[in-house]
């Protein structure tokens, strides 16, 4: 549900003091979807002040009566939409229309039209969704959308793949502002509080060339959720416990509209110990977290209007103590052992070396005009991103970083916009990344200071049934590099990088009937190497292997073809089907030597950046069939296949083929409960068949299943109408290993995981 609520209110009747004396006044309503206008039957609408609740029937209609005037709260539920309230003053019988985001994680229930504001390459998760994961990573949570999958370092360190592009290829823009952090490779996560999120939305098409960064893909937007616009202080309370880690996630919000001003403030702690295995503890995988957002909206009559936020993200992450290995003969007996080494057989919440701790800020501003049908955007904002890394170290040193980074950035967006038809903007983005002198020994990066401007343009029309949208980018990226060298003695030496990078995207789209819609995309870009690629020179910890750069590395140029049709089958099968083909000249990635070199913290695998031509081919596919009003089931499907074209051979880390199935029962109302919601998930990842022994230490592992299950509801009972979840996760305690995790390599995935849910709203 979307909390964009529309209030028309026409005064009709009885004057003011008449009303007030006789409370006999009137509220009558209709909720309709906010795509179409169509009416939404089946929605609890309560009013708080006087404990009553109706249900809109089939014309989306509701009503209360002998009212008094007043100040009044109405309290909006739907199944499979997060609850919602708006609040007025009642001064005469008053009609009210109020709009509501249907279903935004399903497939379109209605005819495709071209109203429907999400592109057709786009998929979203709604507020509903992330509250459903409020204890998981933001790359976790978007594993939930077809073609999305997650590399992962541990329980808690994980990077979204999309469409099996991942790292320096995928751009995170968080309210707006290009993510800046530490992703030096895949073993960081992205410094982001999910909890703080309102919506997320995988970006494609034409849209995707406003947003800066080194993307090849599709981007990951990140949008706050809208602050209600009530008087009052209102807000919420999300609370998760699980079994497996014995910790929980607590979140709490609070929002409230002062005259002009709106504001929010949002906080998070998460306090995890030992995850385990279906057979033993998983030393060192505890979490601590501490995570603050505030949130300001301003508005003036003349059409200005001004937005601040700030955001504190605070984490402690422990790295499988079994991944670090002293010596060689032990590195190549881990791979085969069946327990790690160090594992323990009780649970411990402590966090020692290794380890990872990380705390990023970030500040915005943006002040917006508004003027007929255009508008023009200022946005200012700037990040402070320290990571620490800590090995295990000799003589009592694993106290002391093994790398210390501190990373300042800036960014400048102008933009303008022309309603939905034209769009083009100007953006500076400055960078400066330094090692912190007190690791001892040579840092992973070098220091750097670097500059990227950037220019682009977007442009949409409509040709009678065809929809066409096309948008070019340009940017200059300029860094000053300074680099210890590899030899003894050490000397710096300085580098100076220059790169001109362009980007291209036409999209068109068909409404082939009222039902089914096709679309094709054709895309072009350019991608920079980044410094780790290019200078990178050790001990990498969080993915346990040696990192040597390659400073002869080229641009990066990438082609890719889509073709998607969605529709439907009569009135209950939806479809989704989209193809791709992504061919890149110059792909840098990682890969793994024969070695294994022996240094004073131990034996670590040794990898290398190197490039090739590679080629991408891969699909997904969604099915959704409602059998009744009750139940429905939906199967998707994603598939990609990456191959080195240079040497013909496959590339690693790409997601094996993986299905979701769910069967879901929802009900609106059984006896005390309200919107009762059932589901049973089954996942299947097949073992990784494309691959080479020449470029991978072990064999991929093999296929496995997952079953799951998630019980919700809202205690109606209770007057503050609690929400209430359980979640079973891996019910069959399935021992695995997946292909995607950096730790298959010496332990077993997560077992059996109960979690308890909280929300209440307040």
């Amino acid at each position: 549900m979307n909390n964009l609520l529309k209030i028309f209110i026409f005064i009709f009747g009885w004057s003011h003091t008449v009303a007030a004396q006789i409370c006999f006044l009137e509220i009558q309503g209709t909720v309709n979807s906010l795509h179409d206008e169509r009416p939404v039957p089946g929605v609890n609408i309560y009013l708080s002040e006087i404990g009553i609740e109706q249900w809109t029937d089939a014309q989306g209609h509701f009503s209360f009566t002998n009212l008094c005037p007043g100040s009044y709260h109405i309290v909006i539920q739907h199944i499979g939409c997060p609850t919602k309230r708006m609040s007025f003053d009642l001064h005469a019988d008053t009609l009210i229309k109020i709009n509501i985001e249907k279903h935004i994680n399903m497939l379109y229930e209605v005819n495709v039209y071209d109203h429907h504001e999400n592109a057709m390459n786009e998929h979203v998760l709604g507020v509903g969704k992330i509250e459903n994961n409020t204890q998981k990573s933001l790359a976790a949570s978007l594993t939930q959308i077809p073609g999305v999958d997650m590399i992962s370092n541990g329980a808690d360190i994980g990077i979204p793949v999309i469409h099996g592009l991942t790292g320096n290829r995928m751009t995170i823009i968080n309210n707006g502002v290009l993510h800046s952090g530490q992703q030096w490779g895949i073993d960081h996560s992205p410094e982001i509080d999910l909890n703080s999120v309102g919506k997320i939305t995988i970006v494609n098409g034409a849209n995707a060339i406003r947003y800066p960064g080194t993307h090849m893909g599709a981007i990951v937007l990140l949008a706050p959720e809208e602050i209600p616009s009530d008087p009052h202080l209102h807000g919420k309370v999300r609370s998760t416990l699980e079994s497996n880690g014995l910790g929980g996630t607590v979140n709490t919000q609070f929002f409230k509209e002062s005259k002009n001003l709106k504001w929010r403030f949002n906080s998070t702690l998460k306090y995890y110990g030992d995850r385990h295995s279906p057979k033993y503890y998983l030393k060192n995988t505890g979490t601590r977290q501490a995570h603050a957002n505030v949130e300001l909206n301003k508005q003036w009559k003349n059409r200005f209007s001004w937005e601040g936020y700030y955001n504190l993200f605070s984490a402690r992450y422990g790295i499988l103590r079994g991944s670090h290995i002293g010596n060689l003969t032990d590195l190549e007996s881990a791979f085969q052992r069946e327990i790690p080494f160090y594992t323990d057989s009780f649970f411990s919440n402590s966090i020692e070396a290794p380890k990872q701790t990380v705390q990023h800020h970030q500040i915005k501003s943006t002040l917006r005009k508004n003027w007929n049908s255009k508008t023009l955007e200022w946005n200012l904002s700037g990040q402070r991103n320290q990571r620490r890394e800590f090995d295990v170290r000799r003589s009592g040193r694993s106290d002391i970083p093994a790398l210390s980074l501190l990373q300042y950035s800036l960014q400048n967006d102008i933009i303008f916009k022309h309603e939905k038809l034209f769009e083009a903007g100007y953006q500076l983005i400055g960078k400066n990344n330094t090692n912190i002198p007190e690791t001892g020994i040579l840092p992973l990066l070098p220091n750097f200071i670097a500059f990227t401007n950037g220019v682009y343009a977007s442009y949409a029309r409509r040709f009678s049934i065809i929809n066409l949208d096309v948008g070019g980018r340009y940017d200059f990226t300029f860094r000053n590099i300074a680099k210890l060298t590899n030899s003894v003695p050490r000397e710096v030496v300085y580098f100076i990088n220059q790169f001109h990078h362009f980007s291209f995207i036409s999209r068109g789209s068909v409404n082939a009937s009222p039902i089914w819609k096709i679309l094709g995309e054709l895309s072009f870009k350019q991608r920079p190497p980044e410094i780790n690629e290019l200078y990178s020179f050790g001990l990498h910890q969080g993915v346990s292997g040696i990192e040597e750069g390659n400073a002869n590395l080229n641009v990066e140029k990438g082609f890719k073809y889509t073709l998607q049709s969605r529709g439907r089958i009569g009135e209950k099968i939806h479809i989704d089907l989209r193809g791709y083909m992504h061919l890149l000249n110059g792909y840098i990635y990682l890969e793994p030597q024969s070695e294994f070199r022996l240094t004073i913290r131990g034996a670590f695998p040794v990898y290398t950046y190197e490039q090739c031509n590679a080629q991408l081919i891969g699909g997904d596919f969604i099915l959704k069939y409602f059998m009744t009003n009750n139940w429905s089931f939906e199967t998707n499907w994603s598939y990609v296949q990456g191959t080195n074209r240079s040497d013909q051979l496959p590339l690693v880390f790409m997601p094996p083929l993986n299905g979701q199935h769910k069967f879901s029962y929802q009900t609106q109302e059984w006896r005390t409960w309200r919107n009762l919601k059932i589901e049973l998930e089954h996942r299947y990842v097949a073992k990784q068949w494309h691959w080479d022994p020449s470029l991978d230490f072990i064999a991929p592992p093999e296929s496995y299943h997952l079953f799951n299950m998630q019980i919700s509801t809202t205690l109606n009972q209770w007057k503050s109408k609690p929400q209430f979840k359980i979640g079973l996760e891996n019910i069959s305690n399935t021992i695995y290993r997946d292909y995607m995790n950096r730790q298959r390599y010496f332990a077993d995935y997560l077992g059996r995981n109960i979690t308890l849910s909280w929300i209440q709203n307040f």
